[in-house]
Formats: structure tokens, sequence, C-alpha cells
């Protein structure tokens, strides 16, 4: 199953996810296409940008290597480079044309991930290379807007961020002042979008406790599923966060709704050997009543 790689592509895959940059040379003088699509329509550079190469992300970019290309998930070298917080990346895709306002697959961009992240050192670095704060996903949210309905003081204050009770909310970054009438600060739309990498599943799936729990208090749809079934909760299984997946559980996460391929939360946790969950769920005799007949229920999905 899956794509059938070529010998050299085994080695460009290798050679950018490893900072092999001679490697990367050499097989760029025998020719090979180092735009070639890999696993879920990633590329070589993507690669390289996530793990932080940067002379193998200069190197491509200089050689014509695509910047803007996204993968199935609507992720960029960009966006790959920014969520793992690699700065120096992220300025020389730049300076090669790579568009720091590229759209996700939920309508987001890499400044709102960051932001949802809390990663402040990202998100200035973004906001430094010409980032748009008021870009809103599908669901509404913007980083203005997860900046306003964060409870980090000194986050809004280092972003320059004024949210005074009666006065207008202004972002002190030149090129990205934008002033809006006095309203209620408090953002109470769901999160979960149209994509599997949404902030609130990243959050999940990386173990994130705290943003999850921020999540559901600010009202988010702890069932909600991605278009291909997951829920938060099974994002959680899948990555092996146990403490996220009994959190989850204990805030209301439904055991029973199963992904597009038939399998619910607790298929997940045995196919995944997840003990400490499985171990939780022995002990609330929670197990059997899912096991037995699972059940499909996509009333929760977001469309």
């Amino acid at each position: 199953m899956g794509i059938k790689y070529t010998e050299d592509q085994k080695c460009l895959i290798t050679a950018a996810r490893e900072g092999q940059l001679d490697v990367v040379k050499e097989l760029m003088r025998k020719g090979l296409d180092i735009d070639c699509e890999l696993k879920y329509g990633s590329s070589a550079l993507m690669i390289a940008a996530s793990r932080g190469h940067n002379e193998i992300v200069r190197l491509m970019a200089s050689a014509g290597a695509k910047v803007n290309r996204r993968n199935k998930f609507g992720i960029s070298a960009l966006s790959e480079a920014a969520e793992r917080g690699h700065h120096v990346v992220l300025r020389t895709l730049v300076e090669f044309g790579a568009d720091v306002n590229m759209l996700h697959n939920n309508g987001g961009t890499a400044i709102l991930a960051a932001a949802g992240r809390r990663d402040l050192k990202t998100v200035k670095v973004l906001l430094e290379l010409g980032a748009n704060v008021d870009i809103e996903n599908f669901d509404g949210w913007s980083a203005r807007k997860w900046a306003l309905s964060a409870s980090d003081p000194s986050f809004l204050e280092a972003l320059g961020i004024v949210k005074p009770e009666h006065h207008d909310i202004s972002l002190k970054v030149p090129g990205n002042t934008v002033k809006e009438e006095p309203k209620e600060q408090k953002v109470s739309v769901s999160p979960v979008g149209q994509a599997f990498w949404t902030v609130f599943m990243r959050a999940a799936a990386s173990g994130d406790i705290e943003t999850v729990r921020r999540f559901i208090d600010d009202g988010v749809e702890i069932n909600g599923q991605s278009p291909n079934g997951t829920t938060a909760l099974m994002a959680a299984i899948k990555n092996e966060r146990s403490d996220v997946a009994c959190e989850l559980l204990e805030l209301g996460a439904d055991l029973a709704i199963c992904d597009q391929d038939g399998f619910n939360a607790v298929q997940w946790a045995q196919k995944k050997g997840l003990t400490p969950f499985l171990a939780v769920l022995k002990e609330r005799e929670r197990v059997g009543e899912v096991l037995e007949e699972p059940k499909s229920d996509t009333t929760h999905v977001v469309q």
C-alpha cells in the first residue's frame, strides 16, 4: 500500500529528514526531481523544514523547489517550520517567496496555529514576516481572537494587544493595525473545523492538556468529528496520550462514536495497546458497553 519510492527517492527522504546536505546535493546533480510527491503529498522541502535543516531548505528553494506547495492536510513547509519553532527556516522560506498567510484546509494560518499553542516566540517571528492576525478560519477564529480569549496577560502585552473594557482594540504591529468596535471579548465559537489538524485536535494529539481544557471551558463540542470521523479522544489515543484521553473521558467524551473505518475510541486504544487508558476504562467498567456493539454516530460531524 502507499507510494512505491525509487531508491533515489528513498535516499532523498532520509537525507531531508536527517540533514544530510551532501547527499541532497548529489541527488540534485543526478537530476532527481526534488519536488517529487512523497507520503500524504509532502515534499522533501517540507520534511527538511519540519526538521529545521535550514541549509537543505535554502539549497532546495534556491534550486526552484515549490515553497508554497501544500500536502493533503493543507500544510506547507512554512507551517511545518512554524509548528516546530524553526525560526531561521521561516525566514529562509519567506525570503524565497513562501506565503506567510497560506491557508490550511480549515482556513487557518500558521500564526493562528502558533497562537493556539501559545508559542509566543513563533508568533513574534511570523508577525515580523508579515503574518495577518485577522485572517479567520472556517469557524471564525483568528490569531487576534485567540489572543483576546486567552487568560495570559503577558501574552497579550507581548503582542501589543490592548484589551481595555471600554475602548477600541488595536494591535500595535506595523501594517497590522486594525480597530474594532467595542464588543464582548469572550470567543465561544467551536474551534473544530473541517480538517483533522485543527487547533483543538492538535492539542489532543500532542498532549497539550491545558489547551484541551481551555477549549472545552470555552464551549468547544468535545465530541466534534473531523471529516474522517476522528474525535479529539481518538486523536489523543492514536498518539498515545493517555493523560489527555483520560481527561477527555472525565469531561464527557463519548466512547461509542465510530470513525469512517468503524472503530471507536476503545477499539483504537486496544489497537494502540494504550494500557493506562484501558486500565481506567476497566476500573470504571466502561469497556463492555462499547465493544460488544459499537455504534456509528455522525451527529457531531463538522461540515
